[in-house]
Order: C-alpha cells, then structure tokens, then sequence
C-alpha cells in the first residue's frame, strides 16, 4: 500500500484525536510570553465598551481569541459560557474576546445569543497577529493583574479542562485578595 502525505496526515490526525488533553499539552509559544506584563492595551466592544490595560488590574482576566468560521473556537463556545456563568457573581473574575473579525459578521453570528461576556474586535487577522502575536485560533490567556499567568492552544472543550480553569482562576484570586 502506497502511503501519501495526505493519508500520513489523517492517519496523524484520527490518532491524536482520542487522546486525553491536560492543560500542559495546550501551551504555545504564541500570545504575550507568560510573565508579560501588559501595558499598553485599547479595544472596544461590539457595545461601545471600552477596555484598556488599567482595567487588567486587581482583576483576574480570561482572554480568550477567536474568529467566525473557526470550528475549535465553536467547539468552546459552551465552556465558555459556563466559565462566565459560574464567575458572574466574583468582580475579581473578567471575561473578554477578541476577535480579528469584523463587527457586522461578529453581529450575524450571535443573532441567537453571545458568549454572555464582551466581544471586541480588532482589525483583522494582521493586527491581532501584530498586537496579540496570536497567529492559531482558538488561543487563551489567563492574566493576572496585568501579567499574564497562563496561555494555551486550541478549543478547550472537555469537562476536566473547564473544572482546571475554574480551579485555576479561582487560586489566582484567592492570591489577589491575600
């Protein structure tokens, strides 16, 4: 049997696919480098919100990158929700988006409901190449006080993954409020 590129890669692909996922194999080396201190930051919302990197502080801030059309951030979507639900009552605890696509198609993909927490857009994939270094969606950052603490790669979509992310921002306040 003759192998080729394309077999050797669904063969790869269907093989990696049933493999467990703990946070370490999420890492990239994408995103502001863990320990970043993040000084200069402006975005607005699909709201007319505006967020800049003095609301990083005293907060514990998830980000998370996507695009519409992205299958792995669709694939998210629902643990993200529940992330946000389950820290919508902690002031310490923020949620935000940014996505590279632009507001109208952003608008028309969340005609049926949105994330329940802000959505700002940014120029297109090159600036958020330029300003974030995200060149691989989905992508995540947890940031701490304007440092960030954590970054990972792809759709964080099991139930072990969302009760370490819950963990984990939950130390990271708890460290805060000492």
């Amino acid at each position: 049997m003759k192998l080729t590129t394309s077999t050797l890669f669904l063969f790869i692909s269907l093989s990696s696919f049933g493999q467990i996922i703990f946070p370490d194999d999420y890492q990239t080396k994408q995103g502001f480098e863990i320990g970043t201190q993040i000084s200069k930051l402006s975005l607005c919302s699909l709201d007319s919100l505006t967020f800049d990197a003095s609301d990083l502080q005293g907060k514990v801030t998830w980000i998370n990158y996507w695009f519409v059309g992205c299958g792995g951030c669709k694939q998210e979507e629902q643990v993200l929700k529940e992330l946000s639900e389950f820290f919508s009552t902690n002031d310490k605890v923020q949620l935000i988006s940014i996505t590279p696509s632009s507001p109208e198609k952003v608008k028309a993909y969340f005609e049926n409901g949105d994330f329940g927490f802000p959505v700002y857009t940014i120029d297109g994939f090159k600036e958020v190449k330029k300003t974030f270094n995200v060149r691989s969606y989905p992508h995540n950052q947890l940031v701490v006080d304007g440092k960030v603490v954590e970054k990972l790669l792809g759709p964080l979509v099991d139930d072990n993954m969302k009760e370490w992310m819950i963990k984990r921002i939950s130390e990271e306040v708890d460290k805060l409020e000492e």
